[in-house]
């Protein structure tokens, strides 16, 4: 399954020309199949009136993704996307702990990507070739999802480590990964985005030897204290640090 967005030279980059299978496999969720029927309804002529009707919408979509305000509002975000991350560092709540005089926190996925989601989905509102699809809500929410579902796997991808850590901004760094801590149950049809990122500030002070020990050390206490956490704890972090960004 191709891959929207890619992690290339420290960068997330979107191209603009998007592979169909994602789109195929939403076809066959509730939401996807009632778009189609509702499109194949308009049709005059009934023969294969569902696949002539989801074959329609892939192509306007996929045109609509090269658009070049598409391209370039996407890309935007992309290139805004590690700075969610650095920004959520500095929420309330969020588990963490002091190495030296470095600070090392857990940012859940779903914090990062759901601010994503949102501020991509308000922005290509207000482009005309996208906000111009049929499909609607549906078919909008998906390509947004769809979008940073690809950009949280690409930055997965690049497979943060202390050694080879993923640049954040000016001030933090990603460390590590952990892509299966379930934070929250998402509602029906909603990306589960488990798991989050260990991210560490980067100072004046040297990220030496006896540091990345310490960091090693101080990652696998929090994630001790994470398995403890119950279902409403959980939930209450996540609403503080909603709170407090």
């Amino acid at each position: 399954m191709g891959a929207w967005v890619r992690y290339r030279r420290g960068r997330v980059v979107y191209g603009g020309r998007i592979a169909r299978a994602p789109f195929a496999v939403w076809l066959t969720t509730a939401e996807g199949a009632a778009v189609v029927d509702e499109a194949a309804s308009r049709l005059r002529i009934r023969f294969l009136a569902r696949a002539r009707a989801a074959g329609r919408l892939w192509r306007r979509l996929a045109a609509a993704a090269r658009d070049r305000q598409v391209v370039a509002t996407i890309q935007s975000e992309m290139d805004a996307y590690p700075g969610r991350i650095q920004e959520l560092a500095y929420a309330e709540g969020l588990p963490r702990a002091g190495v030296d005089l470095h600070r090392l926190v857990v940012v859940p996925r779903a914090l990062v990507n759901g601010a994503a989601f949102g501020a991509l989905a308000r922005r290509l509102r207000t482009v005309p070739a996208f906000a111009s699809l049929d499909g609607g809500d549906p078919l909008h929410d998906f390509f947004v999802a769809q979008v940073i579902s690809d950009a949280d796997a690409a930055i997965a991808g690049a497979a943060p480590t202390l050694k080879r850590p993923v640049t954040l901004g000016s001030e933090w760094i990603s460390v590590g990964l952990d892509g299966a801590f379930v934070w929250r149950l998402p509602l029906l049809n909603e990306p589960p985005w488990d798991g989050h990122h260990y991210v560490l500030e980067v100072t004046r002070d040297p990220i030496t030897r006896a540091v990345r020990k310490g960091v090693a050390a101080a990652v696998g206490r929090i994630d001790a204290s994470l398995q403890k956490l119950s279902r409403v704890d959980r939930n209450e972090i996540l609403r503080r640090a909603l709170r407090g960004v």
